[in-house]
């Protein structure tokens, strides 16, 4: 049977580091596959995903339980995403176009040879790149809700926690999220007709 967040906490506040690490290998794929769609790079996903279990364990102490552990982690992890995304759309604009545009070229190279498996169909892998193109071409307001949703499962009430926001408006924002997902992808399928 599986110890709960709950016990792993209690255990860890307790002074078992091994519980910590338990709470780690049980969350970290998540977190790590929410950085990386958040941010589009997969270059800063390790180093920020270490980042943000840094920030738990420092702060694990002043968890209250007022609301499950998951959505008190990826409360964190956005608010870190959110903050590196400012720090680099700050860096963006002390820096050259042409560095832009490179960054740009490798990021989409990257997002178009992500972890698929090789067994995996060609259209399949078409399919998924072009999902994880058009996915980071939506802005961060747009993106974090439609990651937590449709590709980590949480709830709206999971997800208006996390984020602070109303359940209305989470429900509003994956509604425009999804329309304008959409768009982006069918604007992609029409481009590769095109070719």
């Amino acid at each position: 049977m599986e110890i709960s967040d709950k016990e792993l906490i209690k255990r860890f506040r307790n002074n078992d580091e091994s519980a910590f690490e338990e709470l780690v290998l049980r969350y970290q794929k998540k977190v790590y596959n929410t950085v990386l769609r958040m941010l589009s790079n997969l270059d800063d996903t390790s180093d920020i995903t270490q980042e943000i279990f840094i920030k738990v364990y420092q702060n694990l102490e002043k968890f209250k339980g007022q609301s499950s552990f998951s959505t008190w982690l990826f409360s964190i992890a956005g608010n870190h995403c959110r903050d590196e995304l400012r720090k680099r759309q700050k860096e963006l604009k002390h820096r050259s176009l042409d560095s832009i545009a490179e960054e740009r070229k490798e990021t989409e190279r990257v997002s178009n040879n992500s972890n698929y498996q090789p067994e995996e169909s060609s259209i399949q892998n078409e399919q998924f790149r072009d999902i994880e193109i058009a996915l980071s071409k939506l802005s961060i307001e747009y993106r974090e809700p439609l990651v937590l949703r449709d590709i980590q499962g949480f709830t709206y009430d999971e997800i208006s926690k996390i984020l602070n926001l109303p359940a209305g408006t989470v429900k509003s924002r994956l509604s425009r999220a999804r329309c304008k997902l959409r768009d982006k992808l069918s604007k992609i399928s029409r481009r590769r007709k095109e070719i």
